[in-house]
């Protein structure tokens, strides 16, 4: 079973990250109900009992709820595809949260959990292949500022399923945070 914890957005924001879909073409643009900021990513858990240690290590979480406001787009280039996303502003409450949750995972679990890349909070918005760097450019520079900030009441420990038209989030647990 493939694992990550990530924040569930506000509708207010999945509708405008939805709104960009079909604004540049040649974009295999992610589905509205995919969209998360990813907090922590565990991978494959293959032993079900570990799944049980999971949810009492997050179920013990305390932390204020994060803002999540969205801040400039951004390009991640990958061979085969780059990835195209939004950036959402590394709130205090937001990096404390996400190393709350890093930290009880790794006293929790019998194995660390991945972890080795610089947190950069994002939505992931869609796939670019061999995109024309020129159009790229202009549609990353020609994005207005984004809204207010969201706050977000919990967090929530999700199941990616890989399909065939992409992977699907599904959420097992949610995990209220203190207001």
């Amino acid at each position: 079973m493939r694992l990550f914890i990530g924040l569930e957005l506000p509708p207010a924001i999945i509708h405008a990250l939805g709104e960009m879909r079909g604004s540049l073409p040649d974009v295999e643009w992610t589905a509205p109900e995919s969209y998360h900021l990813t907090l922590h990513f565990l991978g494959e858990i293959s032993q079900y009992h570990l799944l049980e240690e999971i949810h009492h290590a997050l179920a013990s979480i305390h932390a204020a709820p994060p803002p999540v406001r969205l801040t400039a787009p951004g390009l991640f280039e990958t061979p085969g595809a780059d990835v195209l996303w939004i950036g959402c502003a590394p709130d205090p409450a937001l990096v404390h949260l996400r190393n709350r949750i890093r930290s009880v995972l790794n006293r929790a679990l019998p194995m660390p959990t991945p972890g080795g890349r610089r947190f950069v909070p994002h939505v992931t918005l869609g796939r670019l292949q061999n995109p024309d760097p020129a159009r790229r450019q202009r549609w990353l520079a020609g994005l207005p500022s984004m809204r207010e900030a969201e706050m977000v009441g919990h967090f929530t420990l999700f199941r990616s399923i890989r399909q065939a038209d992409g992977p699907f989030y599904e959420a097992l647990e949610h995990y209220p945070l203190a207001s």
